[in-house]
């Protein structure tokens, strides 16, 4: 599967659920700039909005038992930062475009099929795993809100000021259901056009170089072949040619890691901040909790692993990126130029030319987000590590 098939199969999607059109090509995927188009975004997100206000209005003045109350906290935030995530990469559409446009194009020629069909089958792995994993949160709150109406009380998912806990009027009831309804769009919404995308887009990017590393490696195995066929001049001629090809390329990598940094940064930022500080809360109820069922702990469980999930998703995959950017220095150094005869003028301005690339690509290809915020594998455990340690202080403090 190439890019461009991958990253157009996604913006339709994307498109479809009513977030806009991302693709950089004209009349291809539709028109978000249609009247239809433009109420139809319109309805859907403020039903969204709606929805997160009355969940914060729940959170902050409502009067609802200690699980539903608690509930009502978590989404509170969780739906705001999810909104936040949404309207930032919605903000930076153009630039979004023409990251994808530039993102298609580099080192494109050099892909290898292999290669493509191990990225795709990674992209489908990560996004396909997280969509389980949410929609088996969300299934978990619908399963106890089923209990509870077997319990007889009322069906409830997300908690919102309206209605209230004692109404059980079947406006009540509608509106219950028609808000897990929305939950269940805006997950789609959230998957699709934030998380995913993100995801998508660093896998991506990560290709990329390899892609690159690969192409400095088959440099050296065409020289060595060039020099047994051809000149020793005009192999080393080749030789500089595709040197200066693959430092372009990387050069432009380079540029992508800041406009992806650019449009996507906010989106893995709110998320660290969300997985740590909403973990904590969730692990706090089911440590407090003295009657909480299993469903119910089973629905605060698979929260929290869909919160470290996504997190993992984005910090691991940027820390790949990180990875196999430091494996270039090794790459361009040994892409043939030593081969070259050493009477010939090309070997010393061809060792120049690998010198300078070299330094280039050892000086560290670390993502951030907000420019402060390293995405790492290291930042990954600091967070689980970080969070435990605060988990396990507000237990003690109220044991």
């Amino acid at each position: 599967m190439k890019n461009y098939r991958i990253l157009k199969g996604l913006c339709k999607k994307i498109f479809l659920i009513g977030t806009g059109n991302f693709w950089y090509e004209d009349d291809v995927i539709g028109d978000d700039n249609s009247i239809s188009y433009k109420m139809l975004k319109y309805i859907l997100f403020s039903i969204y909005g709606f929805m997160t206000l009355l969940e914060i209005m729940a959170a902050l003045i409502g009067d609802f038992p200690e699980d539903e109350k608690s509930d009502s906290v978590t989404f509170a935030v969780s739906h705001t930062i999810v909104m936040i995530k949404i309207f930032s990469v919605l903000s930076n559409k153009e630039l979004v475009k023409k990251l994808i446009s530039d993102l298609i194009k580099v080192c494109e020629v050099h892909e290898d099929e292999i290669i493509m069909k191990e990225k795709y089958r990674i992209i489908k792995i990560n996004v396909t795993a997280y969509f389980v994993v949410v929609y088996g949160s969300a299934a978990c709150f619908v399963f106890e809100g089923l209990r509870k109406v077997f319990e007889g009380s009322h069906f409830v998912t997300i908690v919102t000021y309206y209605p209230h806990f004692e109404d059980n009027s079947m406006l009540a009831t509608f509106v219950r259901v028609f808000m897990t309804i929305v939950l269940f769009i805006l997950m789609l919404t959230m998957i699709m056009s934030v998380d995913g995308f993100t995801v998508v887009i660093l896998i991506i990017f990560k290709y990329k170089f390899i892609t690159l590393r690969n192409y400095f490696e088959k440099l050296s195995d065409g020289f060595e072949k060039a020099l047994k066929k051809e000149n020793s001049t005009i192999a080393a001629d080749k030789l500089t040619k595709g040197l200066i090809e693959g430092i372009k390329m990387h050069k432009e990598l380079l540029r992508l890691s800041k406009e992806i940094d650019k449009a996507f940064g906010t989106v893995m930022a709110l998320q660290l901040c969300q997985s740590s500080g909403s973990a904590v809360s969730l692990l706090l109820q089911i440590a407090l909790s003295d009657q909480l069922t299993f469903v119910a702990g089973m629905k605060i469980c698979f929260f929290v692993v869909a919160l470290f999930f996504l997190l993992g998703l984005f910090l691991c995959n940027a820390g790949e990126i990180t990875y196999q950017a430091s494996l270039l220095s090794s790459s361009i150094f040994y892409c043939g130029w030593h081969l070259c005869p050493s009477q010939f003028p090309q070997q010393r301005n061809l060792g120049i030319l690998v010198l300078l690339a070299s330094a280039q690509a050892q000086r560290p290809q670390v993502m951030k987000a907000f420019k402060m915020l390293e995405l790492t594998y290291g930042t990954f455990l600091l967070v689980i590590r970080g969070t435990y340690s605060v988990f396990a202080l507000f237990y003690a403090q109220n044991q």
